[in-house]
């Protein structure tokens, strides 16, 4: 009898709850809510907030306006609602922002009912919040609304950050403004860019400012203050927090041969600066103009707790060669570095670089870059933060045991370089925790670390990438080291992770990419390939103006100035479309879109296979036994796609004989299958040389084996054969392994000198 009263006592409260909206209190965030990062206590009462006739936001402190800015323009722009900012202390707004500093340290609290109420510890925690918010928002032919929901939220780890290198390429401010938007949605606290390298200092220096490059038609290689400045508050209105990197004592070739006699050595003979390979650490000089240069860094990135120093990949022997070294070892008692081993010299540069950032009242970021703790009588200075990326110069485990705190940016799956076409995949970056590093390189073992206590955080670092590469690439990356870094787990499996992402990606697209472009006439719509001429269409769910520019080039235009698009597009040759949305007021909504057409000449029909194994890929393998991911037509190497290929890469591949195994949005190593035609004149003898990079080919010609590479570096192979005249089938099985794709072919016959590209003899292929 107890037992069926309770029964029937719990079916009434559970029936009363469902009624009357008893709150639920859910583990499952993600099934709910569709929230990337997922929040960590959530309560969800029943019914929706509705966005319906004009709502008031209003923002308890005035520092809080550009988010509660941020807030009425994203939810207007996505939905229906009619969202305005509430003036002075009027009780009738809807929507209340407050810092609340009793609250946990980084904490936000989102409060669903009658009315919406944000608070956050602090700026930073309100904008994390707004960013919540804007994922919670529900669009339906029935009207707008938010779930009726109760979130208290904070991170795991501090350190969340995402690297752009602006030094190999040249970076638009667009595009980095961009990026901040896709930080702020994900709650990315940091963006860290790398401003400086051997041949561009992107930083505008006053005394020293002949690193500061233009290009022959007057672009500048670098930023002026007022960019910078801009770019800061930009970040700092949607809580994200920029770090500086001003690279040394490696990485600094425009320094120390630009201004020898300050950072460098003079050869007195050519009156030239010496080759040091690294700013001259044993010259006085060196340390003062670093200590103005990195104080002009301080003065701009105001809002950074830090500043990135760099400290990775040294060369050392030439330092030794200066007339100033044995003087300044002497002097500073360094006693292994007088005695030969410059690498006390080099920690010895690490902690004085430190004394000049904690100056300004910032702490020092350095690449994991020296060994052990330093050298046997310098240690590298412990309030120093060391970002662990290659594991080979020092192992994680080894800097926590020595009371390093430490960052993990392993290459996979945190490390993108855009211009090896290496991005590893999301399932990797899926299956990755804070304690865990992998190397490209597969003779380098994984290594997971004891515990996470001492890993600050993590970072994407995007290498050698061109601003067109940059969203599409980080625009599904970001958001998965968000969820890890927020929670310390993934707390879905992957295909319920991949649904949520979609939701919010549309989200990302609705905010900051609303132009949809359709494209007819391709053929190949995954590789944006066309043969004779494509037709483009502009859409948008919002009545906007678009603008429009076509050009051979990746830069930028001014799109205010810009075509306006009336009617449907017709281009005939190669190019990159630019679009941009604007409001009828002449506001622009979002962000410029760029995407590359290729026209074509068919050359080949093919097939991509992937992922490739870790393993047993001394030889090309067997391709029947590997996963197809793509196929199509490709074309025939032109001039102006080699300049493409090219224009993206920081080692730039041969011209002669490159044949084109890249492929539209496709990343990492993959197998190629080319199949074709040539066409022989007559009977002869003929030489193919083959050249790979990281890479092995075979070459089929009639279905028989003529040439099968051995060689995984860069050496040319020659092999011989008779061919008859006439048509010939041929089959190209490529791979490569790493982060190398090139793929060269060449012939040759007797009767001639020299080698011309393997494609002057490929027929075009037939339709």
């Amino acid at each position: 009898m107890i037992l069926k009263n309770t029964f029937f006592l719990s079916l009434f409260f559970l029936l009363f709850g469902t009624l009357f909206g008893e709150a639920q209190t859910t583990n499952s965030h993600n099934e709910i809510l569709n929230l990337v990062p997922s929040p960590k206590e959530v309560t969800k009462p029943k019914g929706y907030f509705k966005l319906s006739g004009p709502i008031l936001v209003h923002a308890d402190q005035s520092e809080l306006k550009p988010l509660a800015e941020i807030l009425v323009n994203y939810v207007n722009h996505i939905s229906d609602s009619d969202l305005k900012l509430g003036t002075g202390s009027d009780n009738s707004s809807k929507i209340f922002l407050r810092i609340n500093k009793k609250l946990n340290e980084n904490t936000h609290t989102i409060r669903i009912g009658r009315k919406i109420e944000v608070e956050g510890q602090n700026y930073e925690a309100v904008a994390n919040a707004i960013a919540s918010l804007v994922q919670l928002v529900r669009v339906s032919k029935g009207g707008s609304v938010i779930p009726r929901v109760s979130i208290t939220d904070s991170p795991n780890s501090d350190f969340r950050s995402v690297m752009l290198d602006l030094a190999r390429f040249w970076h638009p401010i667009e595009t980095i403004k961009e990026t901040i938007d896709l930080l702020w949605l994900y709650k990315i606290k940091y963006l860290s860019l790398h401003l400086t390298d051997n041949k561009r200092f992107t930083f505008p220096l006053e005394k020293f400012s002949k690193v500061n490059k233009t290009n022959s038609d007057g672009s500048r290689e670098f930023y002026i203050k007022e960019e910078l400045k801009d770019l800061v508050e930009y970040a700092k209105d949607r809580g994200v927090t920029v770090i500086p990197e001003i690279e040394v004592p490696g990485h600094s070739g425009i320094l120390w041969s630009t201004y020898p006699e300050v950072f460098g050595s003079v050869d007195e003979q050519t009156n030239e600066a010496k080759p040091l390979y690294v700013v001259n650490m044993a010259k006085e000089s060196t340390y003062t103009a670093m200590n103005e240069i990195i104080n002009e860094v301080a003065e701009v990135f105001y809002t950074s707790p830090y500043i990135h120093v760099g400290g990775d990949e040294v060369y050392l022997e030439n330092l030794k060669k200066v007339p100033e070294y044995d003087e300044y070892t002497l002097k500073h008692n360094l006693k292994e570095a007088a005695n030969g081993d410059a690498n006390e010299l080099f920690c010895h540069f690490i902690n004085r670089m430190n004394h000049m950032v904690k100056a300004t009242g910032k702490k020092t970021i350095i690449w994991e870059g020296f060994h052990g703790t330093g050298s046997k009588h310098v240690t590298v200075d412990k309030d120093i933060m060391i970002i662990v990326w290659n594991t080979t110069y020092n192992h994680p485990q080894n800097l926590l045991d020595n009371g390093y705190k430490i960052v993990n940016s392993t290459w996979v799956p945190w490390y993108m370089v855009g211009a090896m076409n290496f991005a590893p995949t999301i399932r990797k970056a899926y299956d990755w925790n804070l304690k865990k590093w992998s190397h490209w390189n597969d003779s380098i073992e994984d290594i997971e670390v004891d515990s996470d206590e001492g890993i600050m955080g993590g970072q994407i670092s995007f290498w050698e990438q061109n601003h067109f590469k940059v969203i599409p690439v980080l625009r599904k990356r970001v958001p998965v080291l968000a969820a890890h870094l927020w929670n310390g787990h993934i707390d879905t499996n992957y295909n319920n992770f991949l649904k949520t992402l979609e939701n919010t990606d549309q989200l990302y697209s609705s905010l900051f990419n609303p132009v949809k472009t359709k494209v007819s006439g391709l053929a190949n719509e995954e590789d944006q390939r066309f043969t004779e001429k494509i037709t483009i269409k502009f859409e948008s769910k919002e009545k906007v103006d678009f603008k429009w520019h076509y050009s051979d080039s990746w830069n930028l235009p001014k799109m205010r100035e810009a075509k306006s698009y009336k009617d449907s597009i017709e281009l005939k040759e190669s190019g990159v479309l630019t679009v941009q949305a604007f409001t009828s007021s002449g506001a622009p909504l979002g962000h410029p879109q760029q995407e590359y057409f290729q026209k074509i000449e068919p050359a080949y029909s093919y097939e991509v296979f992937s992922p490739i194994p870790k393993e047993g890929w001394e030889s090309v393998p067997d391709f029947s036994g590997l996963n197809v991911v793509r196929e199509g037509v490709t074309g025939f190497m032109s001039s102006n796609r080699l300049d493409k290929i090219n224009g993206e890469l920081f080692a730039k591949v041969e011209r002669d004989g490159h044949i084109d195994t890249r492929f539209y949005g496709l990343y990492n190593p993959y197998a190629v299958r080319l199949k074709g035609q040539i066409y022989i004149p007559e009977n002869e003898n003929y030489t193919l040389r083959l050249t790979t990079d990281d890479g092995l080919c075979n070459i089929f010609i009639d279905d028989n084996l003529v040439a099968k590479g051995s060689e995984l570096s860069k050496v040319a192979e020659d092999f011989q054969i008779k061919l008859s005249k006439g048509k010939h089938t041929v089959k190209i099985e490529y791979y490569y392994r790493k982060i190398q794709n090139q793929l060269n072919v060449k012939y040759k016959t007797d009767k001639m000198k020299d080698f011309l590209p393997f494609e002057k003899l490929v027929a075009p292929l037939k339709n």
